[in-house]
């Protein structure tokens, strides 16, 4: 009997090349590769969808980080979730701010809101709370607590171009929210970012910023990056845009069909809660083993998709605060025992906005093939 093909826990949805041509035609005819039109008109576009003031293409999300980061005048420490991707707490150490890991919502994932405030010192100047998985963080006491204490917010929306909370885009809220437009992402321009904020001064710092610092005169006002969006990966943004409303509909009917279909198996068997009143744009579908109620573990439905050609991620394993580059900046006095628990019980599932009937049917029938071959046992 042939192998089935191996089920990607991701991949961009794409259009035929014909779809880019035109532009990608614009473009090699203009000469200017990086920061011209198409650049220009999709921080309109994505600034308008957003409904906030400025949007700002970079190279990366990191390179976004880094650069509010650094305009917002950052000294000290900054408090961070241990439970997001690497990224989130990088632009803290390149900026010589020291991360100060906070615990999550056992059900959302997101940041906890009362340790955020145990853990306010004198010397914290900011907040940079992540959306995981496009689902936002508590933005309201966020936004609150850095009110109260005088600090900048900062959100890493990375996940969650789309997102929206209480009717409103996330991307609006707080000192800056920083997008990736990586090929994992609801929008993608190949590899990207977006900084998107109500900021005018921040604005410019960062279109500075990611052009050296040189602000045309060839003089170098700051430490800046080379971090410019070229035309041809703004052009594939355009036309990411211009889908995203459908392929969001895709990602999240995706989402319940598998939610629904995998609890009929196992009807104890959770999933990341999606708060009241938000829609997010499952960059990841995240299921949660707990191995005391379930008699098995993550680990294990891990490796049996595997042995099926499924391809699923132990997400985020391990936090942060595990990791070599952060062991230094974390205090072993400060325990994080729900970002331990749902680092090692977590698996994010194969998702994409084409991900077909027949390979959702395929990730249910390998799992309750998993789940039954247990319960026999």
């Amino acid at each position: 009997m042939a192998s089935k093909k191996t089920l990607p826990i991701t991949r961009p949805t794409l259009e035929p090349f014909a779809a880019y041509a035109p532009l990608f035609k614009k473009t090699i005819a203009s000469g200017m590769l990086t920061t011209a039109g198409h650049v220009r008109e999709f921080e309109r576009r994505t600034a308008k969808y957003l409904g906030v003031k400025y949007c700002v293409a970079t190279s990366s999300c990191t390179a976004g980080l880094m650069l509010v980061c650094k305009g917002l005048g950052l000294k000290g420490e900054v408090i961070v979730p241990s439970f997001t991707f690497s990224a989130s707490a990088l632009p803290l150490l390149w900026n010589s701010l020291t991360p100060v890991f906070a615990d999550i919502n056992p059900k959302t994932y997101t940041i906890d809101t009362k340790q955020v405030e145990k853990l306010i010192t004198k010397k914290t100047s900011a907040i940079l709370a992540t959306h995981v998985f496009g689902i936002p963080a508590d933005v309201s006491k966020l936004s609150a607590l850095a009110r109260k204490h005088k600090l900048k917010l900062i959100f890493d929306a990375a996940h969650a171009f789309g997102s929206t909370l209480g009717g409103k885009h996330i991307g609006v809220f707080g000192d800056a929210e920083v997008f990736s437009c990586s090929p994992t992402k609801s929008l993608t321009t190949g590899d990207g970012g977006i900084v998107a904020t109500n900021n005018k001064a921040l604005a410019e710092f960062v279109r500075l910023g990611r052009n050296y610092g040189d602000d045309g005169s060839n003089d170098i006002l700051f430490a800046g990056l080379s971090a410019r969006m070229p035309e041809l990966s703004a052009a594939v943004g355009l036309r990411s845009l211009q889908k995203l409303p459908a392929n969001l509909k895709r990602r999240r009917a995706a989402a319940r069909y598998l939610t629904v279909q995998m609890q009929k198996i196992e009807p104890i068997l959770h999933f990341q809660t999606v708060p009241k009143g938000v829609e997010t744009t499952y960059k990841d579908l995240s299921v949660y083993i707990d191995p005391t109620v379930l008699g098995y573990t993550r680990d294990a439905l891990h490796d049996f998709f595997a042995s099926r050609g499924i391809m699923t991620r132990k997400y985020f394993y391990p936090p942060l605060h595990r990791m070599r580059a952060y062991k230094a900046h974390h205090d072993s006095v400060n325990a994080l025992p729900v970002t331990e628990h749902v680092a090692k019980n977590v698996l994010s599932l194969p998702m994409y906005a084409h991900l077909t009937k027949v390979d959702m049917n395929r990730i249910i029938k390998t799992f309750k093939e998993f789940v039954y071959a247990r319960k026999k046992n």
